[in-house]
């Protein structure tokens, strides 16, 4: 988990221009930065559970079934 020191850290170091850049009013960084931790850890567990199906898929196809069926909470 990002505590709020470390969450201040990125923020600071996150000046650099850029092209594209996009600046939010009125948004607070570390319930942004919460956000952003959460919908990255989803998506780490879904990414660890398919390369977990795929490793028993090539041990065991029906097992593989099995755990696919099994979604990561």
């Amino acid at each position: 988990m990002l505590t709020e020191d470390t969450i201040k850290v990125i923020f600071f170091l996150s000046d650099r221009p850029r092209k594209d850049a996009l600046f939010a009013d009125e948004v607070d960084i570390v319930q942004f930065a919460h956000n952003i931790e959460a919908v990255v850890r989803i998506h780490a567990k879904n990414e660890e559970h398919q390369r977990c199906v795929e490793i028993v898929g090539h041990m065991n196809p029906e097992v593989a079934k099995g755990l696919d069926s099994q979604k990561p909470q």
